[in-house]
């Protein structure tokens, strides 16, 4: 259990770092222009080690290959709203976001 509870520590980190750096590039948008910061990769990362962590105890890899392509369908759909107040169509943040979780779950 002690060991479960770093590593979902770990996911929640890497999270919070990516969302920090990303948070610190956007810091002069103004309020409300950014779509996702320091909690949404913190929560991210954590939902990745969450569900590679039940995949685990379930002995399911399909609850992780699920959970990805859930928050994949989710995350792309939500940034893809982004470019229609910010005329920002990079897909950094999509990919920054597929990584987190991707890293939280190896964590």
């Amino acid at each position: 259990m002690d060991a479960l509870i770093l590593n979902l520590g770990l996911a929640l980190a890497i999270g919070l770092l990516v969302g920090l750096e990303r948070g610190w590039r956007d810091r002069d948008t103004p309020e409300g222009g950014r779509a996702a910061g320091i909690r949404t990769y913190g929560l991210s990362g954590l939902l990745g080690g969450a569900l590679a962590a039940l995949s685990v105890s379930l002995e399911a890899p399909s609850v992780l290959i699920a959970g990805f392509l859930a928050f994949t369908a989710v995350f792309a759909w939500y940034k893809t709203r982004e470019p229609r107040s910010s005329e920002n169509y990079s897909v950094t943040g999509v990919i920054a976001g597929l990584g987190v979780f991707s890293l939280g779950a190896l964590a």
